[in-house]
């Protein structure tokens, strides 16, 4: 290890934050949008542009009480480090430890995803020997390609990674307005008459709608708060911020609004070209990719575009592993900072990269890409629930602080009058999404997302206690009172 006081490089800026967090946030999800609203909820039809955009409204008390702890308390373990010294270290540990267990699945999910997805679109573009990629070889080799790749990445330090991301976010526009732009110009007329020409070979079959009601539209909002978690990832760069005070909020802020406009925009762009009822025809008729958008464009520009654009999502789709397993790794690092885990995982590079966390991290997303891609099928997803009690807990640590009566400088900074508002409303949030996700209709009770939490949240309480009865034994330090005293270094 290095004798140096920070072993965290602190040369990240705002538009390195920004740019990894909507990395994280703008993934698959958006491509789909149409076909997973209106899938789950046929009475939202036409209203999913602005349910989008009222998802992302929902999430303002969260980016705010993101940028007020992000300035003054900008550490590595981010929301972890914020919750356990407002809350209890055992809460602070097991809500992340939640988080933590979601972001490695969804690594080694997207790992078996991109084998999927990168077949088809070589077998669409007349390279059959692409569909090898489907196999249960195809995705071991190049999930595993992808995860240790970006492990080697992360390794040379957190400029490369930097570097990387704005790369990425260069990417993701380019995808926006393409979107966006193809979405805008095309006339509904010409994807209704190639819909009835070639899809259906006649008119287009109709389908009653439910009426709308609150649980659809709310059932909605829960669906897509999830495509704005990505933002999570922004504090977890905060032990490698170069100015924290001024740069973890700015780059909060700027990925918070980036988000919103594209989804935003991109959503709007899509029920400008398909109704929402030509999305339903297609879900019910088995043709839901032609209501995606990498269909919607394969049809309004069938030419080099479209191949450039499914090329695009595919590279979209693996991209989302280089943020998340910057999280997981500095999540690592801040148990490491705690004492809950052992030293090592602060052990860093020459290149101020924690490089046994992030072996970890990626030793963790290999062994479940391998275990989806034995099975099929993701088995855990515990991730949904998890973002939403990580604001709950956040803010309900807001004002557990507001009511000491003597509190520490930084402490004084995350209690005043406004962010008292933004706890409570982000609490009433989610309170209110809670009910939609706790339990999923038709999914065996192992796979739904309450008793997973619940099965997670038994093995986070046991390396917790293990933890703590360790040092109450070797050194007669109580954990709780060494984590509560002070902030870590980095």
């Amino acid at each position: 290890m290095s004798d140096k006081p920070y072993k965290l490089a602190k040369i990240v800026g705002p538009v390195v934050i920004m740019a990894s967090a909507v990395s994280q946030e703008y993934g698959a999800g958006i491509n789909a949008v149409a076909i997973q609203s209106i899938g789950s909820y046929p009475a939202v039809l036409g209203l999913v542009p602005l349910i989008m955009f009222i998802t992302g409204l929902l999430m303002l008390p969260k980016v705010f009480m993101y940028q007020r702890f992000g300035g003054v308390a900008s550490k590595s373990g981010g929301q972890y480090v914020w919750i356990s010294r407002t809350t209890s270290p055992e809460l602070g540990f097991i809500v992340h430890f939640l988080y933590w267990i979601g972001i490695v699945s969804a690594m080694g999910f997207i790992g078996f995803t991109v084998g999927s997805t990168l077949a088809s679109t070589l077998v669409s573009l007349g390279i059959t020997a692409g569909s090898w990629f489907s196999t249960f070889l195809g995705h071991i080799i190049l999930g595993l390609t992808l995860i240790w790749g970006f492990f080697l990445i992360h390794y040379s330090g957190v400029k490369s990674y930097g570097v990387l991301v704005i790369i990425l976010f260069g990417l993701i526009l380019l995808a926006a307005v393409i979107s966006i732009a193809v979405g805008f110009i095309t006339p509904n007329s010409v994807y209704t008459h190639y819909l009835s020409s070639q899809v259906f070979k006649g008119s287009i079959p109709s389908y009653p709608t439910p009426q709308l009601s609150y649980s659809a539209f709310f059932g909605t909002i829960t669906l897509f708060i999830f495509a704005y978690a990505g933002i999570s990832a922004a504090p977890l760069l905060g032990g490698e911020a170069r100015n924290p005070k001024r740069d973890m909020p700015r780059g909060i802020m700027y990925a918070w609004i980036i988000a919103l406009i594209l989804f935003s925009l991109v959503s709007l762009a899509i029920f400008h070209i398909i109704s929402g009822q030509q999305v339903l025809s297609l879900i019910r008729s088995k043709d839901s990719y032609y209501a995606t958008i990498p269909g919607i464009i394969n049809i309004a520009e069938p030419s080099l575009l479209g191949a450039l654009f499914s090329v695009i999502v595919t590279v979209i789709i693996a991209k989302t592993i280089v943020p998340e397993l910057l999280t997981s790794s500095r999540t690592l690092f801040a148990w490491g900072e705690d004492r809950i885990l052992p030293g090592i995982f602060t052990h860093t590079t020459r290149f101020k990269s924690p490089d046994f966390a992030l072996f970890v991290s990626a030793l963790f997303a290999s062994l479940y890409l391998v275990y989806t891609t034995s099975v099929g099928v993701s088995a855990v997803d515990v991730r949904s629930l998890s973002v939403i009690i990580e604001m709950m807990a956040l803010g309900s640590g807001v004002l557990l602080v507001s009511r000491k009566k003597e509190k520490k400088e930084w402490e004084k900074h995350v209690s005043n009058t406004s962010m008292k508002i933004a706890s409570i409303a982000a609490i009433i949030v989610s309170l209110i999404i809670i009910p939609s996700i706790y339990i999923v209709p038709n999914v065996p009770i192992l796979l739904q997302p309450s008793v997973q939490v619940i099965l997670v949240i038994v093995v986070g309480l046991a390396i917790y206690e293990i933890a703590r009865l360790y040092h109450k034994r070797t050194n007669n330090i109580d954990l709780n009172d060494l984590i509560k005293k002070e902030l870590p270094l980095e």
